[in-house]
């Protein structure tokens, strides 16, 4: 070796010193190649390259220093070694050597279409030759005989490439980083030549692992758990717009997929004032539809409190529920927890509820309807009938799914549930009242504000009118009751002030999530002067605006929002649910701002604006009294006033009053309400929630970041529960399995190698 390299340097021009250096490195290369040490390799194959390059400089006819060249091309430059030996076949198509060294390169660069057409035009060229038809059945042969994977792989190819991948695994193993790389490069090499996939292929691939991915995915959605948006405010303050979950779904049972029902649901696991996730499938609900992954169709879940099991019997009084269970147990401290005292409730949405119509006729004012049938709860609960033009009927209608039968029907519609503690109320100046106050012979104080009460709707009291959907029909006359306030009480009302997030745009403010036509009119619109454009919202008296993802950011105290007036109290009142001003208007207006009394004090906002003691609310209950003597028995007034819990003189829950006037809960069904009764649609509207319909329950707010970020306000659930346990055991177990399958296919050394 060293003889024949220092001929070399003594005389750099001699051929035959030349190709004797040429077999000896070429045969190191072929050593080191077969040993697999693939660097060393490469080193020796460079050098008989340039040597190659050397000799046919000086004779251009040397066939030995061709052929070493070619075989170097075959290992290292593909391309050229094709272009080259193609170009060799046009002079010498039957040299066998050169037409095999093409099949192995066109099958390395998975061009298998250029060589079947080539071993064609061959055959055509030479119709006898046998070896020709034997390598186009061999080649046929091959394209049946073997997978799609290796099809167009030659045995040798398939051997070969097996080589490489083990060279790879033992450079890794070594922690050889230049073998390693250079062995990398081959195999990506393979991979974007003889193995690359076809177009087809890719699209296959990538279309099965998107439907493999959205499978596991929507099973996970339904049967373990699932992240969640809050779209509105119905379950103010607990959770608000845009905050995120994680919910659970296995808190009460295992979910059955993509079904309103269970594999296994144990009902003792869901807790009175616990927070549930619900389909609203087969729920009287508006747009119940949605997409899920903007893909599969599928029915929305609501997020509500749940405030009655199967058969309890719920009674609503000062914002708080009373209940009994089927045996008769006080369940009040389940619905009452402390934690959640600053959550009310109220019975109904609107006094008159949902309401559908029949018996069309015309009218002296118009085209009317004969029968009003009011549902609440989504029950049918009473009917009113019109007997003529001013002479009205109405009548309680038989409920048993939700009335005990063992006790007397309720008389009134307004003893419903506790519906007569309850008023609708807005705040107006004097010159509004002032008609009402002259017919009730009441005295009003010069240039203060009054809150006018809508309540009892009274089965004797009824009369034609139009609703909020312009229908002529028989309609309940709600009693009004007036109070003045003073500015102590408006200055307690801003304190404790809570609105519907909204927006304000251009001096104008609309309800957050509201989508108006272009050139709506704004005379129902709220003006609001000195506050810039921007989302916005109050709570406990505090202006917040809402920033980027639902985060909020307090408003300083010199800001528009946060100074008070009189004004400002009467339109944020009024107006800061709906955000419409023809909701308020008119004799039969329907706010969403109720009043009650709690033990002798009145709550507006849920907090005690007037307390027990005030006199100007002794002087609003001698006035309600004194309506009350001079009414006509005939048509007696009900006041507006603290008619107390339903307790028993020894303080126990009054058990036969629950179960004549409150609400019952029929069997496999729940009730649920939102936490903020002002916005929120819920059993209320769409009546109760069939046992199947539950799906979990949300356990961690993961955003906005605040103090609000953890679990939510609600009883704890317990872990170590079937469901939780089951579940859980087979998410473990198929890590488990996928982990073992990654691990043989990724942990070095690979077996399958």
């Amino acid at each position: 070796m060293q003889s024949a390299r220092k001929a070399v340097q003594l005389n750099p021009n001699n051929v035959k010193a030349l190709q004797i250096f040429l077999e000896m490195i070429a045969y190191n290369w072929r050593k080191a190649f077969d040993a697999d040490d693939l660097v060393t390799a490469q080193r020796y194959a460079k050098q008989v390259y340039t040597l190659t390059q050397r000799i046919l400089k000086i004779d251009p006819d040397n066939e030995r220093a061709r052929s070493f060249r070619l075989l170097y091309l075959d290992y290292y430059d593909h391309d050229q070694a094709l272009e080259e030996r193609l170009a060799m076949l046009q002079y010498d198509p039957a040299n066998r050597g050169n037409l095999r060294a093409i099949i192995r390169l066109y099958q390395l660069q998975y061009q298998t279409e250029k060589l079947e057409q080539l071993l064609v035009n061959l055959a055509d060229q030479q119709p006898g030759s046998l070896d020709l038809v034997i390598l186009l059945s061999n080649f046929y042969n091959r394209e049946k005989q073997y997978d799609r994977a290796l099809q167009r792989l030659l045995p040798a190819q398939v051997n070969e490439i097996q080589n490489d991948l083990k060279a790879f695994q033992e450079e890794i193993l070594k922690k050889n980083r230049d073998g390693a790389n250079y062995m990398a490069h081959k195999c990506v090499d393979y991979g974007n030549g003889i193995l690359k996939k076809s177009s087809f292929e890719q699209f296959r691939d990538i279309i099965f692992g998107l439907v493999f991915a959205l499978a596991v995915a929507l099973l996970i959605r339904q049967v373990w758990f699932e992240l969640y948006e809050i779209p509105t405010g119905s379950m103010r303050p607990t959770f608000k717009e845009k905050d995120r979950l994680i919910v659970s779904k296995t808190d009460f049972g295992i979910n059955f997929p993509f079904r309103t029902k269970h594999v296994y649901f144990n009902p003792d696991l869901a807790k009175r004032s616990g927070i549930v996730v619900f389909s609203v499938e087969n729920l009287d609900v508006h747009d119940p539809d949605t997409l899920y992954f903007w893909i599969f169709p599928g029915k929305k879940q609501y997020v509500k409190r749940l405030m009655g099991k199967p058969e309890d019997t719920v009674y609503f009084y000062g914002g708080r529920i009373y209940g009994i269970d089927k045996e008769g147990k006080d369940i009040s401290g389940e619905l009452q927890l402390k934690e959640l005292e600053k959550i009310d409730h109220v019975p109904f949405i609107r006094f008159g509820g949902t309401v559908s119509t029949s018996e069309p006729f015309r009218s002296a004012r118009g085209p009317a309807f004969r029968m009003s049938i009011l549902h609440q709860m989504n029950e049918p609960i009473v009917r009113l009938t019109a007997l003529g033009e001013n002479r009205f009927e109405g009548e309680m209608l038989y409920a048993p799914r939700i009335h005990n039968r063992n006790s007397p029907p309720v008389k009134n519609y307004y003893e419903l549930w506790g519906m007569g503690n309850y008023g609708s109320a807005r705040i107006v100046r004097k010159q509004d009242i002032r008609g009402f106050a002259e017919k009730n012979e009441i005295i009003l104080e010069d240039e203060k504000p009054y809150l006018e009460i809508k309540h009892h709707p009274n089965l004797k009291h009824i009369e034609f009118g139009r609703d909020q959907h312009d229908r002529l029909r028989p309609q309940f006359i709600l009693s009004t009751s007036i109070i003045p306030l003073d500015e102590s009480h408006l200055k307690t009302l801003f304190e404790n002030l809570y609105t519907a997030r909204f927006v304000v745009k251009n001096g104008y403010v609309m309800r957050y999530g509201a989508s108006l036509p272009q050139n709506t009119p704004t005379h129902f619109l709220t003006r609001l002067d000195g506050v810039a454009d921007g989302v916005y919202e109050y709570y406990h008296g505090q202006a917040y605006e809402i920033k980027w993802g639902g985060i909020t950011k307090k408003l300083p105290e010199d800001h528009r929002l946060m100074r008070y007036s009189s004004d400002l109290v009467r339109k944020f009142y009024n107006y800061g649910i709906a955000f419409d001003r023809r909701w308020v208007k008119g004799t039969h207006f329907e706010t969403d701002r109720f009043v009650y009394f709690r033990d002798g004090d009145l709550y507006l906002l849920g907090a005690p604006i007037f307390k027990k003691g005030d006199p100007v609310l002794k002087a609003f209950e001698e006035q309600e009294n004194q309506r009350v003597s001079e009414a006509n028995p005939q048509n007696p007034y009900i006041p507006f006033l603290d008619s107390g819990p339903p307790l028993a003189e020894n303080g126990q829950i009054d058990v036969d009053k629950i179960r004549q006037y409150g609400l019952l809960i029929p069997p496999k069904s729940y009730l649920t309400l939102g936490d903020n009764f002002a916005m929120s649609g819920d059993s209320r509207e769409y009546g109760f929630v069939p046992q199947g319909n539950l799906r979990g329950g949300p356990s961690f707010i993961f955003w906005p970041p605040g103090n609000r970020l953890g679990p939510p306000n609600q009883p704890s659930y317990p872990w170590f529960t079937l469901p939780n346990v089951i579940v859980w055991t087979l998410a473990l177990i198929c890590f488990i399995c996928w982990y073992a399958i990654h691990r043989r296919h990724h942990k070095l050394p690979l077996r399958d190698l």
